[in-house]
């Protein structure tokens, strides 16, 4: 098996729709991307050429940049510098990518200050009563998944629980029907970034919309205890005067929220159960010790995470960085999963050490762009692991099946989780 060959149908996923989203990003393209990064690193921390170039894959990118210079940084401190500077590094360059999947509100291509006004609008929703929303639906729903399954003594973790669980959660929190959540979990695969073409993005956010107004409209005569509540009680400032969210910024910010409350979660959730499943000795010993889970979600979230890169950055001038002079107009993608493995920054950084002594790392970004959901995405992944062990003894890899593999580019998820218990 190759980098860039693997023996599987490009793609992942059960339904066309799942295997089509999940191979423009690389999956069942590249297996482990992490040597090759790696020997570029050792070259130096930024390059010219885009990742998907370096491995061979159709670039989604180029249909936004098609001239575009293109460069990719590797190193740590570099990734770091970049991620931090949102001056000479723009988020709002990068909008004419974003604007089919998010509309006009675009908390991934904003700058400051009109990035910080939409995040400030959308913090309540990750404060201790905002958790105590999401988490309020986290432990019935993985209950209930595994009471589902919990008879048969096996089934695919990947499709059977980790896919049906955080998409469930904002599906909840923003009011959707549960009887309406397999087309809401399509609609959330085509709004994260250049997994779809721009049409279907933008037929998807459309979609969104749509299905939205009906709640939005229902919040305003009837609050819930939701996001969608808790957004209409919010003010912004625009033009100088303060006012009530509008419904289209409020539809932005809830396209905004879909595909990251709904993707990386359960990808993330798949590469730590396979990791786990290759590690018998230390998932038996979580069994016991469930206060190291914590710090295992962070080291697999440096080692393996389920993003390669983080959202490009336009370079607005002339600038050089670390030697490397990168012209204006250049498109940046800071390859966060190739920094968190920077052996200037981390000993022996390509081994999975359950015990790492903790050190922040870039898996959630930094600076002003910080994921803001960061504390959700901990809680449901601990929440997640913890309910599978206290229902499934003996948890461990179902011999009857292929062993799965890690794959993709852009976005990192397993192919499979085939497991067993009892």
């Amino acid at each position: 098996m190759t980098d860039t060959n693997m023996d599987m149908v490009a793609g992942v996923g059960r339904e066309d729709w799942e295997r089509r989203t999940t191979s423009r990003t690389g999956a069942g393209r590249v297996a482990d991307p992490y040597p090759k990064l790696a020997e570029l690193r050792r070259q130096g921390p930024i390059h010219r050429g885009s990742t998907f170039d370096l491995f061979g894959v159709p670039d989604p990118m180029a249909e936004v940049w098609p001239d575009a210079p293109r460069f990719i940084s590797v190193g740590y401190d570099v990734t770091e510098q970049i991620l931090q500077d949102n001056i000479g590094f723009s988020n709002a360059g990068i909008r004419k990518m974003t604007e089919y999947v998010f509309g006009e509100v675009s908390l991934m291509g904003s700058d400051d200050p009109e990035h910080r006004k939409f995040r400030a609008l959308v913090q309540p929703a990750f404060t201790r009563h905002g958790l105590d929303l999401w988490r309020g639906f986290v432990r019935p729903r993985l209950d209930h998944l595994i009471e589902g399954f919990k008879a048969k003594g096996r089934t695919d973790l990947y499709f059977e629980y980790c896919a049906e669980f955080p998409v469930y959660v904002i599906a909840m929190v923003l009011g959707i029907r549960p009887q309406d959540l397999e087309r809401f979990h399509e609609w959330a695969a085509m709004l994260q970034i250049a997994a779809a073409t721009p049409d279907e993005a933008r037929n998807a956010r459309l979609a969104v919309e749509e299905y939205m107004r009906g709640i939005i409209e229902d919040r305003r005569r009837n609050p819930h205890d939701d996001i969608v509540s808790m957004l209409l009680q919010r003010e912004i400032e625009l033009d100088g005067v303060q006012q009530k969210i509008s419904e289209r910024h409020l539809l932005g910010l809830i396209n905004n929220l879909l595909p990251a409350g709904a993707g990386t979660t359960y990808r993330s959730l798949g590469i730590l159960l396979v990791t786990l499943l290759e590690r018998p000795e230390l998932l038996e010993r979580l069994y016991h010790d469930r206060e190291r889970i914590p710090r295992v979600i962070e080291e697999l979230l440096r080692w393996n995470g389920p993003v390669l890169f983080a959202p490009p950055r336009l370079a607005t001038r002339d600038m050089v960085v670390a030697g490397v002079e990168i012209p204006a107009g250049s498109i940046v993608e800071p390859a966060i999963g190739a920094a968190n493995r920077d052996p200037a920054r981390f000993e022996d950084p390509d081994s999975f050490i359950a015990d790492r002594n903790p050190r922040v790392t870039l898996s959630f970004s930094t600076g002003v762009h910080y994921c803001a959901g960061s504390q959700v995405a901990r809680m449901e992944l601990t929440a997640a692991l913890n309910a599978l062990l206290d229902h499934l003894p003996h948890l461990r890899f179902d011999d009857s099946q292929p062993p799965p593999q890690i794959t993709g580019l852009m976005y990192r998820m397993p192919t499979g989780v085939p497991a067993m218990w009892g």
